[in-house]
């Protein structure tokens, strides 16, 4: 079985983890492994970048070094005979980061500092792979992940470079590349967005025709719940594509939205897995995996504005919607709930880059109002229409919480509804007592 194995930060963040991830790839037998950056590197060439920018080379140079203290404890710790080469990739990178920021300050580009975090990581666990007498390969991303202009990934491309690097005729070998960064249409080094190495793993796994996708966290599979905001949540483990899909994009952190669809395209089946503790079932996603429950999972999804559009206009006309949401479409900027009336038209979007210029072009249709710090809470599960009363049982559970809008319709898969982001903790663990108590007492 051919298998592609995703790390993520936490994973890889320290020795001690670099150890048990790579006593995980071994027993799997991972054809190809993915990593993150160590956990808080990204975070902290954010910060570097930012305090560059704005002048303030104590801050950039202080975290910098901490940086250069994180990975030299790393490396005394994991490494013995490959130490100087680590150590030596290491002053590599940072001294690149140094001189891009404090050279051409402004001009330098963050998705370059960005990289480094994974190129740098890899490369160490690379060596502690080597170190343990195995035939790893470092592989480096940029040079296979490529997007178009609109930021797409190009698959083709990828199939042709990744099997041409990754040989089938060895199974000995490990190979190891990086998540999240790429190459962009215009040559330069770019990524595919926070998270996005879920994403990699997944487009990698397609491009050399994986069996499994497994993605390993710090968490034991998908739960029911947000098991950092609710108590008594429990891992799912069976679900299908489309269920995942739907808790991805409405905020179930352990996966990326976009990590779904090419191994639902491809018929790959993946698996979400615990590196803290391996020996946990997980969760397996796969086709044909609807369950049977009415109420499957919960997911929340943060930072989410409301448009509301309050016009006579509307009354008995056409067209006025599709050009509503052509401005939308002018500064790509995706709805993810909409409800109308005789009068009114709410639709919520997570990404506020381009609010200024939407609200001035959709000023002239109407009354405008913008609702900021809003939640959007989805419920998954088997809601069909023909059965009754399972809106009540959903409704009944939140009669205390303030309800903006509600969303259901368009399959029979979830329910989405918005609340002020103060109520999303009670909302969440009302949910959960109400739908999932008797599952989380077991």
């Amino acid at each position: 079985m051919i298998k592609t194995l995703k790390f993520g930060g936490t994973s890889v963040g320290s020795a001690a983890n670099m150890r048990r991830v790579a006593g995980i790839i071994l027993s799997e037998g991972a054809r190809l492994t993915v990593l993150s950056a160590m956990s808080g590197t990204t975070d902290a060439l954010v910060k570097i970048s930012a305090a560059a920018k704005a002048g303030d080379d104590a801050t950039a140079k202080a975290t910098l070094a901490m940086l250069r203290d994180k990975y030299t404890t790393c490396i005394a710790e994991l490494l013995t005979s490959h130490a100087a080469a680590a150590s030596e990739r290491m002053e590599d990178v940072l001294t690149t980061i140094a001189n891009e920021l404090f050279t051409y300050r402004g001009e330098v580009s963050d998705k370059l500092i960005l990289a480094q975090g994974e190129l740098l990581t890899s490369a160490i666990f690379c060596h502690h792979m080597q170190e343990l007498g195995h035939k790893a390969v470092l592989l480096t991303s940029p040079e296979f992940m490529h997007t178009d202009p609109e930021g797409k990934p190009d698959t083709a491309r990828l199939r042709q470079e990744l099997t041409r690097l990754v040989t089938q005729t060895d199974p000995d070998i490990y190979y190891i590349a990086q998540g999240f960064i790429c190459t962009d249409a215009a040559g330069n080094l770019s990524n595919l967005g926070r998270g996005g190495s879920d994403y990699s793993a997944a487009l990698m796994g397609v491009a050399i025709d994986s069996d499994e996708v497994q993605i390993w966290t710090d968490i034991d599979g998908m739960h029911n719940n947000d098991p950092r905001v609710v108590d008594k949540t429990f891992p799912i483990r069976r679900m299908s594509f489309d269920e995942a899909a739907e808790l991805a994009y409405f905020g179930a952190k352990i996966l990326h939205p976009l990590t779904i669809q090419p191994c639902k395209e491809a018929g790959i089946n993946v698996r979400l897995k615990n590196s803290m503790e391996p020996q946990a079932e997980g969760t397996l996603i796969s086709a044909g995996e609807d369950n049977a429950m009415d109420f499957h999972a919960v997911a929340a999804k943060d930072g989410i504005t409301v448009v509301r559009i309050t016009s006579a206009r509307m009354l008995m006309a056409y067209g006025f919607l599709r050009k509503v949401f052509e401005v939308f479409e002018k500064y790509k900027t995706p709805v993810d709930m909409i409800t109308t009336s005789e009068v009114e038209v709410s639709l919520t979007i997570d990404s506020t880059c381009h609010l200024e210029e939407i609200a001035r072009e959709l000023a002239p249709f109407g009354s405008l109002e913008i609702d900021h710090n809003n939640t959007i809470v989805c419920i998954v599960g088997c809601i069909d229409a023909q059965h009754t009363g399972l809106a009540a049982r959903i409704f009944d559970g939140l009669k205390e919480i303030p309800i903006k809008m509600i969303s259901y319709g368009a399959n029979h898969r979830s329910m989405a509804i918005l609340v002020s982001t103060e109520y999303k903790k009670p909302t969440l663990q009302a949910l959960n007592d109400h739908l999932f108590g008797h599952e989380s007492a077991k």
